[in-house]
């Protein structure tokens, strides 16, 4: 019989009981599982010691249908094994790189993430901290828009005077079954809120007490990540703060990379993996393990070097966080800037590290960081005024697309400018001056919208531009937001019996994304994309589609459907009527049918499909959902003509 429904994104547990005596559950033995998914591949995955006689099995599935899972112990003792039955839910996917545009965060299958960061003291996970308390920091956390917490004692208490010590935290090495039972219970609540997590100590913090042996180590790995690693809100950092800082190193550069690498080893869901740097540029940027780099500085409000110093550690495929970047009232900021950041500043430098890429997480101190309202955590100890003047930014740069867009300061002159886009497709640059700007600009005329930093965000239309040379903001503001778009939905022409378009400009609900020509749209699971074409020739016009399956370009076959004033294609034997297109692997024209139903008849399934136009006039192309992330980059059709483009 199957188990009860476990939510796609959710957890999955199942215990199992040994009565087997051991000197040392956590060390004599182990539960090795191997989990089958609905499409026939597997995934091996391991349990852990809980606790008397008892041991678990925490999976998070990642496909709906139904999971078979067998498990074993290590010395031969019988597990078990059984099956459940995954369903879609509304819960988000896992906090992950996002696939299409990797320099931001994003949730699995879903869209970019805008990380609204609020780093706290070392109290959060202790017991001596009271649950009515921590409700309502949460409370008043959510309601001023933060959707993650950098938490300075998870995974270990940092034992230090002024931080940690005195706090109650979970105790997990040596390993404690009941003490990793602890900071679950408080992580449950987070991932019930779907507040992401940033442990600011990491595995291996400073000042606490971590395991120094190599054995011990991946012991410590393997064990916490067979706990957590189902937890979708959790991101992982190998150490910090500042393992490698001169005057008090904790570890050596070559053991951040022997533990980064064997975290990635373990690291089965993918789980977002960083280290906490010192104060510079990140020097672990290039490393294969590390897959988000964490940035401390530049402390300043020369906003030019801001985002000059941001993208010099951003490496192309990963994101930024941007950690210690923006701590209002925190004594290294003051003492590097020579006074407190005002309200002003902590608007216009939360633009600027958004239009860098980077997710900011924020402060409000009275000290260092464990002090002020980051380190009591009482609302009432808050600097309204300072959450306000980043929430205000945040709401803006929410209201605005970001998640196709690149940091391409290089399409911008002057020091004043800081530009995220996707050449020939939209452009938006922050002006922390109100001044003229040019923007370097492809395949014009643009729409150009005028955004007022200050509320209620009042938007100016500045018209259409053809070359983007000399934009000048509306008089009377301070700091702005120019967004350059190229017109969508326009009437598609075919001209001599071809019509050729980009997929994004159509009208639609898929998502934009990079793509090899420029932009691409890309089916996020519902929805559709609509084209109006104006047909002066009748005939059967053969359809090409630039298209890739999927986020990574692999895996198996992926499939849209299309329709042409609502009738469907026709396939090469002229009957056959498929119900869309399809296309396996990366980047690359396809003509191939896909349907009727489950099965594509093999006399049409590898040959060019077409609609019929019987008569010209304006019709209706539109793409529909079927499987969830077919991109479409181009479409192209032509009249009485099967060959495809480059055949």
């Amino acid at each position: 019989a199957l188990a009860e429904d476990c939510p796609q994104w959710g957890r999955f547990e199942v215990a199992f009981t040994n009565t087997k005596s051991y000197a040392d559950p956590y060390r004599d033995v182990s539960l090795e599982a191997t989990f089958t998914r609905p499409d026939g591949s597997s995934v091996k995955f391991w349990g852990f010691y809980d606790g008397r006689q008892t041991w678990r099995l925490r999976f998070m599935p990642d496909q709906p249908g139904v999971w078979r899972y067998q498990a074993a112990f290590s010395d031969g003792t019988p597990g078990g094994s059984g099956r459940f039955n995954c369903v879609k839910a509304d819960l988000p996917g896992p906090i992950v790189v996002h696939r299409p545009n990797p320099v931001w965060f994003g949730r699995r299958d879903g869209d970019a993430v805008l990380v609204r960061g609020l780093h706290v003291g070392d109290r959060f996970f202790a017991a001596n901290w009271s649950a009515a308390a921590r409700t309502s920091f949460l409370d008043w956390a959510q309601a001023h828009g933060y959707n993650m917490l950098s938490c300075a004692s998870h995974y270990l208490n940092r034992n230090a005077k002024g931080r940690g010590r005195g706090w109650d935290t979970p105790k997990l090495w040596p390993l404690d079954a009941a003490e990793f039972a602890r900071l679950e219970g408080m992580l449950d609540e987070l991932a019930r809120r779907n507040l992401i997590v940033y442990p600011f100590a990491g595995f291996f913090g400073r000042d606490s007490n971590f395991p120094r042996d190599s054995a011990d180590q991946l012991l410590f790995i393997r064990y916490t990540y067979a706990r957590l690693g189902a937890y979708p809100n959790l991101l992982l950092n190998v150490a910090g703060p500042e393992p490698l800082l001169p005057e008090a190193p904790f570890l050596k550069r070559e053991e951040v990379n022997r533990l980064g690498a064997a975290i990635q080893a373990v690291n089965v869901f993918g789980k977002p993996l960083s280290v906490h740097n010192r104060t510079g540029n990140d020097e672990f940027r290039d490393e294969p393990w590390l897959t988000y780099g964490t940035l401390q500085g530049p402390k300043t409000v020369n906003r030019a070097w801001l985002g000059r110093e941001l993208l010099a550690s951003h490496h192309a495929e990963k994101p930024l966080l941007a950690q210690e970047t923006l701590w209002a009232g925190n004594t290294y900021h003051i003492r590097a800037i020579g006074r407190d950041y005002s309200d002003d500043d902590l608007r216009k430098n939360t633009f600027v590290i958004h239009f860098s890429a980077a997710a900011l997480v924020f402060a409000d101190n009275d000290g260092d960081s464990s002090s002020g309202f980051s380190g009591s955590l009482d609302p009432k100890d808050a600097r309204p005024a300072r959450h306000e003047a980043v929430k205000r930014a945040w709401d803006l740069c929410a209201a605005l697309p970001f998640g196709h867009l690149k940091p391409r300061p290089d399409l911008v002159q002057g020091n004043h400018a800081h530009c995220l886009a996707l050449e020939g497709y939209e452009y938006l640059v922050y002006l922390e001056k109100s001044e003229p700007v040019s923007v370097k600009i492809k395949h014009g005329p643009y729409r150009v919208t005028w955004h007022d930093t200050r509320r209620p965000y009042a938007k100016h239309d500045g018209g259409l531009t053809s070359d983007g040379q000399k934009l000048s903001p509306p008089t009377g503001g301070d700091d702005w937001i120019l967004q350059l778009t190229r017109p969508r939905g326009q009437v598609i022409r075919e001209r001599q019996g071809r019509v050729a378009f980009e997929a994004e400009d159509g009208q639609g609900d898929w998502r934009v994304i990079p793509a090899p020509g420029g932009a691409a749209v890309q089916d996020p699971g519902k929805g559709a994309m609509r084209y109006e074409i104006e047909f002066t020739l009748p005939g059967n016009y053969y359809v090409f589609l630039f298209a890739k399956q999927g986020p990574a370009g692999g895996g198996a076959e992926n499939d849209a459907a299309l329709t042409l004033n609502g009738e469907r294609l026709y396939g090469s034997d002229h009957t056959t009527r498929p119900e869309g297109m399809r296309v396996h692997g990366d980047w690359q024209w396809t003509f191939l049918p896909k349907g009727p139903g489950g099965h594509t008849p093999e006399a049409i399934r590898n040959r060019p499909v077409y609609f019929r136009v019987p008569a010209p006039g304006r019709y209706v192309l539109e793409i529909k959902h079927r499987s969830a992330n077919f991109a479409v980059d181009k479409v192209l059709m032509k009249l009485n003509d099967p060959t495809p483009p480059g055949g």
